[in-house]
């Protein structure tokens, strides 16, 4: 089915999941604001990603759900109320591409998966497995005829974020230093680089280079981590306060660099153009990692199960625990280089 512009007036983008889920589905939204200017385009994700969506001056408005609170069927109703021409359901799962087929929306466009083709008139065949999770939510434009102008991340980050951000920078002293973020955060435990390695890889930094850590954590147990960290290298490493996503992207556009395990604080990075060093093991950086060319990634290349996607390692979570701390530093080095950063050695 070819999309007639002129039919197009209300458009609903869907996409759940996680923090980086929805940052990596952002490029979306210029290409359809630049398809149809005139048009009304709204976004639906899971309430906990709403900040990353908002000030989004590509989108008129964020619609999110609890389903912890809200029913699907109220949802469904609030939804068929909008009549919308034209839904992107770049999430795919049984809820969402029943909710896109009872839209009732002419134009309905979804990818491929089984049991849920029914739910789209416009099938996407997308290139799962095969290339960056941004890329496959292009796909649902570039094979729906939809051009595609701009490949970048979006996330608005105001002079409010800027201040607090600043503030923080000002009261620790830290106006004049070369700031390297540490994200220790990380949805499954396989996936999260552990701490004393963090701790061993920033003594091999700060030895070398002038250099000074900030923290970045996410939840109670992440913020125990960083007090570890923090205890070990008090004079190195600065715990960030607990800070909203956009807060937490200001703080992190302060930074020269990123390093971390895949993670929403790496693709914040990459939203706000910060050069990341990102750790993967379980997942595949050619799928998940930092999004650009500015970035860079490292992994235990010689074992022969990495990328599994295991939640959980029955072999000691070996692609993290026995990546040598030296070739993580080589890296580093690259991402300096590839970036012109310039950087004093001890």
């Amino acid at each position: 089915m070819k999309i007639n512009k002129d039919d197009v007036r209300k458009i609903l983008v869907i996409k759940f999941g996680g923090i980086g889920d929805v940052l990596m589905s952002t490029p979306v939204l210029p290409n359809l604001r630049e398809y149809f200017p005139n048009a009304h385009i709204d976004y639906l994700t899971l309430i906990k990603n709403r900040d990353v969506l908002m000030d989004n001056h590509y989108i008129d408005r964020v619609l999110t759900f609890d389903s912890r609170i809200d029913k699907s069927w109220d949802l469904l109703r609030h939804i068929r109320n909008k009549d919308y021409n034209l839904v992107i359901d770049l999430f795919g799962n049984p809820r969402t591409a029943l909710l896109t087929y009872l839209t009732g929306a002419k134009y309905r466009i979804g990818f491929k998966f089984r049991g849920r083709k029914y739910a789209y008139n416009i099938k996407i065949v997308g290139r799962g497995g095969e290339v960056h999770n941004s890329d496959f939510n292009l796909d649902a434009l570039l094979k729906s005829g939809i051009p595609v102008v701009s490949k970048k991340l979006n996330l608005s980050v105001n002079v409010v974020h800027k201040e607090y951000s600043d503030k923080f920078i000002k009261d620790n002293h830290l106006e004049n230093e070369f700031l390297v973020g540490l994200a220790i955060t990380g949805g499954w435990e396989s996936k999260r680089y552990k701490i004393k390695d963090y701790i061993t890889l920033i003594e091999l930094i700060v030895k070398k280079y002038k250099v000074k850590f900030l923290i970045l954590w996410g939840n109670k147990n992440e913020f125990k981590y960083a007090q570890e960290i923090k205890k070990a290298h008090p004079e190195s490493t600065y715990i960030i306060p607990d800070s909203p996503i956009r807060y937490l992207a200001s703080i992190i556009k302060s930074c020269k660099i990123v390093i971390g395990n895949d993670s929403g604080p790496l693709h914040l990075a990459g939203a706000v153009e910060v050069p990341v060093l990102g750790i993967y093991g379980p997942t595949n950086p050619k799928l998940q990692g930092p999004y650009g060319e500015h970035n860079v990634t490292v992994e235990n290349t010689k074992l022969d199960c990495l990328h599994c996607n295991l939640l959980e390692c029955n072999i000691g979570n070996v692609c993290m625990t026995e990546l040598s701390k030296d070739t993580i530093l080589e890296k580093f080095e690259e991402l300096i280089r590839k970036n012109n950063l310039k950087i004093q050695k001890v």
